[in-house]
């Protein structure tokens, strides 16, 4: 016989409201989407105004003088520039990649469709450069994770996989829906029943599903000449680095004086009450999600240039250990609150624009501490080039050779990848005759 009971279950939850909704969608937006988004919602938002003939609320900083024309607007930012996807991958390939790889990934970034997805098969590709598909597909793992995120996927679906855990972090009732339910996001009543969750879990769930982008080449494809600018601006100052973020255009808010007066009106029909309601909510999120998106930006900024000061001025062989955790615990953020932050943005420096992902790095752990695998890969280069070229180091002495001078205790394997990922010939093709 059955028994029947009932039973008391407590569950923390967290219910996104519209304002928390609008604070995390503005974390993801770079400078241009931003103000566009701002001035969308100044024309539709009745419980917003803009905040007309501001003084500036900071000191201009006068050696800065260089950068700025006499409306006080850097110049750098409204240079017309459109690169095209080509070139902004080019110059991440180059950031990330070496050898073989590198050679593999520019394959990559010239076999892509207008989407962005990868056109030719992996065989493909591995077959016209002498590379195993098993190094094409590494590769790849790795080249989908530039920016735009996504790009080189074989699929949408994959791509807005990509995207969705660079962003917001892994959900598997999300990848499923993405690879059976993309066409039915509107159909809340048929994905609450198919994945059992409430409708308010499915609805959030789709809430941030709608904010990737449709496809990984969204926003390149026009041939029009655009302004591209970066979401900060660092000026090294020798001892130390200047942080500006670009606010440039971006309206300063309040809400409207007559807002309670709306809002507290009797005579409000139920509907036009909630519909009052929620556009207040959002307005609230604007305002807070700006002030959140500059001080958190500015904080990771902060960690990155101060942390990776000598990659910014001696160049990626100087780029040390450092992950999404590790930012995320100075700053007291969740890890998937600092990858929103830096998806999708860019810093202008001396050295050029940078995407904020560029200055994260894996790491190697050693007897003095972390190393990055770039800096690694940097180590055997410079040993392999002063070697004794009659009697050039094998795999395993480079290894042995590490441990013993910088207490890298790495495997002769890895040795192995990272030699051929630099494009070093074994040390037989290196051996020069007397």
């Amino acid at each position: 016989m059955l028994k029947q009971s009932i039973k008391l279950k407590l569950q923390n939850k967290l219910v996104l409201t519209l304002s928390l909704k609008q604070q995390l969608s503005l974390l993801l937006l770079p400078s241009l989407e931003l103000r566009e988004t701002i001035r969308q919602e100044l024309e539709e938002n009745p419980f917003l105004e803009e905040i007309i003939n501001l003084e500036p609320d900071y000191e201009p900083i006068k050696d800065f003088s260089k950068y700025y024309d006499e409306e006080d607007t850097p110049l750098i930012s409204r240079i017309p520039y459109k690169p095209t996807l080509y070139d902004m991958l080019s110059f991440q390939i180059d950031l990330e990649f070496d050898g073989i790889e590198k050679d593999i990934a520019f394959e990559i970034a010239g076999n892509l469709d207008e989407k962005g997805l990868l056109s030719v098969s992996l065989e493909e590709i591995g077959k016209k450069l002498n590379v195993s598909v098993d190094l094409v597909g590494r590769v790849r793992e790795k080249f989908i994770r530039l920016e735009p995120t996504g790009i080189g996927a074989l699929s949408i679906e994959e791509a807005l996989i990509v995207q969705y855990e660079e962003r917001f972090g892994k959900d598997l009732i999300v990848e499923k829906i993405l690879r059976e339910d993309i066409w039915n996001l509107n159909d809340i009543d048929k994905l609450t029943e198919k994945y059992g969750l409430s409708k308010e879990e499915i609805e959030e769930k789709i809430f941030f599903i709608r904010m990737l982008r449709p496809y990984p080449s969204f926003g390149y494809e026009s041939e029009n000449t655009e302004y591209i600018e970066p979401d900060v601006y660092v000026y090294d100052k020798g001892d130390r680095f200047e942080i500006k973020i670009n606010e440039s255009g971006i309206p300063r808010l309040k809400l409207t004086s007559q807002y309670r007066k709306l809002i507290s009106d009797k005579s409000l029909s139920p509907e036009v009450r909630k519909f009052l309601e929620d556009k207040l909510q959002k307005a609230v999120g604007i305002m807070k999600g700006i002030e959140l998106r500059r001080e958190n930006l500015y904080k990771i900024t902060e960690i990155l240039v101060n942390y990776q000061a000598d990659f910014l001025r001696k160049g990626k062989e100087y780029l040390k250990p450092l992950t999404l955790k590790d930012v995320a615990s100075k700053i007291d953020l969740h890890e998937s609150t600092v990858s929103r932050i830096v998806s999708s943005k860019y810093m202008q420096t001396d050295k050029g624009l940078i995407p904020l992902k560029a200055f994260f790095a894996s790491k190697l752990p050693t007897s003095g501490g972390d190393i990055s695998t770039e800096k690694v890969k940097y180590m055997i280069s410079e040993i392999i080039e002063n070697e004794d070229k009659k009697k050039p180091l094998s795999d395993q002495a480079v290894a042995d050779l590490l441990k013993e001078k910088y207490g890298i205790k790495i495997a002769r394997r890895t040795v192995t990848k990272y030699r051929e990922e630099l494009n070093i010939p074994d040390s037989r093709t290196r051996r020069k005759k007397a």
